[in-house]
């Protein structure tokens, strides 16, 4: 992200300076100023962020800010969002899936469109799969000999993905489960992918359990049915298991209560947390770490100037206190309607489709603005990268 601006005296404000400017800002003038320059970019990284709300109706959507309390009204694609899935966001991008079962990239500011390639294009005759179009239902995916349909509806409920974008250069990765036995993914650096024109290597699929998965740093992070974290490389073009540089191989995570969702997330300094979603407790959500030095997982009490989004995979750094009033600051959790089993919607006019939860005092804000349950609605990070 060099300029010709570089060089002048505003890229060499003192960082403490900047930063002061950066968060006085409105949230679009903040994404516009860290554009500015290379070294104002780096500072904005250092500040903290809060979640937006994206609300999907037919073939338009609601932005809203609820620091600022606005409201920005896009039609992101002119068709009908109705007739997409939302798996999952990073920044200001999303990443969703339409009825034919093509993917997308789309910037929710910009309304920049990222086509991914078709599913047929990681047609190979020396690949292990194949995905063959069935114009009805979707596809059908051949596997070692097997062969089975996917369709629209398997991402309906099934939202286990992970989106990375590189905010200056434009590279991505994403990958998604397959039946829970199956990772697919692909992989967007540079102008040429992979560097060699051919859109079929840039499609991977990796069989394991996945129960759920976080990326960093070029690892994806995979939670397995019998308890246990094993970790991919993608630091290739090509994933790779990780067994000897994997802390949790041996460590398997138990939990006797009641479980109601279990998400993966990994923290800014690359900390693997497992984030639950309780049954019939007061805590209602609760986190767990790894403690190395005795080999055994323990709960974290508090997330000290990070949040995290239930079901987005990492945690961000957030305003130290809520001036929203929605629960909105460090050391909480954000979640949607049906990630959380709760009786507390019964007492108000309104059904809630989202909650913070404050790890401190145990209490849930519910918000209630904009959303029905006919609407589909997601949390996203603008600016996070």
């Amino acid at each position: 992200m060099s300029s010709p601006r570089d060089d002048n005296g505003w890229s060499k404000l003192y960082p403490d300076l900047l930063r002061s400017i950066f968060e006085s800002l409105s949230c679009l003038d903040f994404h516009r100023a860290r554009t500015v320059c290379s070294n104002w970019y780096a500072v904005s990284r250092t500040c903290p962020l809060y979640p937006w709300r994206i609300v999907i109706r037919g073939k338009n959507s609601v932005l809203f800010d609820p620091i600022q309390d606005k409201i920005y009204t896009k039609n992101l694609l002119g068709i009908d969002l109705s007739k997409i899935h939302c798996l999952a966001s990073y920044g200001n991008w999303i990443l969703i899936v339409d009825l034919r079962l093509d993917f997308h990239l789309l910037n929710v500011f910009t309304r920049e469109r990222i086509n991914l390639p078709s599913l047929e294009s990681s047609l190979r005759g020396d690949r292990p799969f194949r995905f063959i179009r069935n114009d009805d239902f979707g596809y059908f995916l051949e596997l070692y000999g097997t062969k089975f349909l996917l369709t629209w509806n398997d991402f309906r409920f099934e939202k286990t993905a992970i989106l990375w974008v590189n905010g200056r250069n434009g590279d991505y990765i994403v990958a998604w489960a397959i039946k829970q036995f199956y990772i697919f993914s692909y992989k967007k650096i540079g102008n040429d992918d992979v560097g060699d024109g051919n859109d079929d290597k840039r499609w991977s699929i990796t069989c394991t359990q996945c129960e759920d998965m976080a990326y960093k740093d070029n690892k994806l992070y995979v939670y397995t049915f019998d308890h246990y974290i094993n970790i991919f490389d993608f630091s290739g073009y090509c994933p790779k298991e990780t067994m000897e540089e994997n802390p949790y191989l041996n460590h398997p995570f138990r939990f006797v209560d009641t479980i109601y969702k279990l998400r993966l997330a990994v923290t800014r300094a690359g900390e693997v947390l497992i984030v639950l979603s309780i049954v019939g407790l007061d805590k209602k959500f609760c986190i767990y770490k790894l403690n190395l030095k005795i080999g055994d997982w323990e709960i974290v009490e508090s997330l000290g100037d990070e949040m995290l989004i239930f079901g987005h995979r990492v945690t961000i750094r957030a305003p130290d206190k809520d001036i929203s009033g929605g629960g909105l600051k460090s050391n909480s959790i954000c979640f949607l309607y049906d990630d959380h089993l709760s009786d507390h919607h019964l007492t108000m006019k309104t059904q809630p489709i989202c909650g913070v939860f404050d790890l401190a005092t145990s209490t849930i804000t519910w918000h209630t603005r904009l959303e029905d349950l006919s609407s589909k609605v997601c949390w996203f990070v603008p600016g996070y990268a």
